[in-house]
């Protein structure tokens, strides 16, 4: 299998979503082999935070995760994140669940955005601490792709938001849009999966295998893995991207890239 894609990653379906209120995969091993996933809710607004942690394990049917699978940290670092805050928040790490979510959000996941948001401005997650200018700000980076529930979550906080707190979480979000905004995560997330998906791509077009660690026990045809990575791609960048290509590898698959729409 010269020509196989050894790239040690997986994409299940999405765990994170229940808990994330989004389209967002994780990649995770529960201590039970499946779990149903719970009925996704819209996020809370800015008066009250989401019972996560209740989220977390009706997702997963009462159990825990065991683990996330590191791989997928190479082409979708924001989902593997994701799953690695929902394993943080099931044990009410909260230190490393707010961690794993600024590494999401690093990767442009706009709902690990809105849960720092929500957890900073209203400041009854776990041990977080209230700091309502810097929730404001991140309520501002989560609404940027226009998300209707999360610009009425971010309305919310301004609304409640006194002028010396707007003033503050302006400095703040001009410093975070540094790191954490499209432009910029965004174009780095794209960047990472173009570059990943590529020896996949260059495989499916030789008829190859690629070998998904922690997926399962053997190499799967990799036309099916690049479509399942597309189409995961294809929801994770929901009002970012311009055109993914999914489904059937043609002759021209391999060279064909997430883009950045040209407005951001």
């Amino acid at each position: 299998m010269a020509r196989s894609a050894q790239i040690l990653l997986v994409c299940a379906s999405a765990a994170i979503a229940a808990v994330l209120a989004s389209p967002a995969a994780a990649a995770y091993q529960a201590s039970t082999p499946a779990a149903q996933a719970a009925p996704s809710s819209s996020p809370a607004t800015a008066s009250s935070s989401p019972d996560l942690h209740q989220q977390a394990m009706d997702f997963t049917g009462g159990q825990k995760i065991i683990n996330c699978i590191d791989g997928l940290e190479r082409i979708l670092p924001a989902d593997y994140y994701g799953c690695r805050a929902l394993y943080h928040l099931q044990r009410e790490h909260w230190s490393s669940y707010r961690e794993s979510l600024r590494d999401a959000a690093y990767w442009a996941n706009k709902n690990a955005q809105y849960l720092l948001g929500i957890a900073f401005f209203n400041g009854d997650v776990g041990d977080i601490p209230v700091n309502r200018p810097l929730g404001l700000a991140w309520l501002a980076l989560a609404a940027e792709r226009k998300n209707p529930d999360y610009v009425t979550a971010y309305a919310g906080a301004v609304a409640r938001s006194s002028p010396a707190e707007k003033q503050q979480a302006s400095k703040i979000y001009l410093k975070l849009k540094k790191d954490y905004s499209d432009k910029v995560a965004g174009t780095r997330a794209v960047q990472r999966f173009n570059h990943e998906i590529q020896p996949m791509q260059d495989a499916a077009q030789s008829g190859g295998f690629a070998y998904i660690s922690g997926f399962g026990p053997f190499p799967e045809q990799a036309t099916t893995v690049v479509k399942r990575l597309h189409d995961q791609a294809e929801k994770d960048f929901d009002g970012l991207i311009g055109t993914v290509t999914v489904g059937a590898i043609d002759p021209d698959a391999h060279s064909a890239q997430i883009r950045p729409e040209s407005s951001k």
